[in-house]
């Protein structure tokens, strides 16, 4: 392992667009049934619905935020609404999995979505039995990342020392929080954010492919 990483003792992972790439269009699939409910919900066009769904997911960090604040919406029916998905375009990853499996100490997700989507996703990319585990939107009380309250529920509910844990992120501003807390952070940089976020201090390390960098951090044992 890595000097740099000698100290981790958790390992936490985002899902979406960290344990998979963009290639997959998963997400692409979730905005379009989050539209979806939405016109069924009011009854209104698809563009009044993706108009909504922006809206919401600006103010309160996701669509849901706002369906439950301002309409009530059960928030599981809507999850299980919006993550049913075509899963096929994702591969099993059988080097991603031996190397997260090589890691030191707790391996976990951190995760907006909900746990029976996560669950998919793993078993999908051949991760099922790999983390200890999932830490969803549910238990952050449906207050989504970047909100500081959600992490501190993650440190406090699992027992986490902050600074001994590592966070992989693929959008950029929900490491600030995580860096405040302590965390080691890596960036999943796809190249799709609108701003650019390199120079950001709350970025400890940068990066473009998972696999690639646990192979990288890795290495020395390799050697030896």
């Amino acid at each position: 392992m890595h000097s740099r990483f000698e100290h981790i003792d958790s390992w936490i992972f985002d899902l979406d667009l960290t344990l998979y790439g963009p290639e997959a269009n998963i997400m692409a699939q979730v905005r379009d049934r989050i539209a979806l409910y939405v016109e069924r919900h009011f009854n209104i066009g698809s563009d009044a619905a993706h108009q909504i769904r922006h809206t919401y997911w600006k103010k309160y960090g996701t669509t849901l935020g706002g369906l439950m604040t301002e309409h009530g919406v059960d928030p599981h029916g809507y999850l299980d609404f919006v993550h049913d998905v075509d899963m096929s375009l994702l591969q099993p990853a059988a080097d991603l999995r031996s190397q997260i499996e090589a890691l030191p100490g707790r391996k976990l997700i951190f995760t907006n979505a909900d746990a029976p989507y996560a669950y998919r996703v793993l078993m999908a990319r051949g991760l099922d039995g790999v983390f200890e585990d999932i830490f969803d939107i549910h238990r952050m009380q449906h207050i989504p990342k970047p909100a500081s309250a959600s992490y501190d529920r993650l440190c406090t509910e699992l027992h986490i020392d902050p600074t001994r844990a590592l966070f992989v992120e693929d959008s950029a501003h929900n490491l600030s929080p995580a860096k405040a807390l302590g965390m080691t952070t890596i960036w999943v940089n796809h190249d799709i954010e609108a701003d650019s976020s390199e120079t950001e201090p709350f970025i400890d390390h940068q990066i473009t492919d998972v696999s690639g960098w646990l192979y990288s951090i890795q290495a020395i044992e390799r050697t030896i």
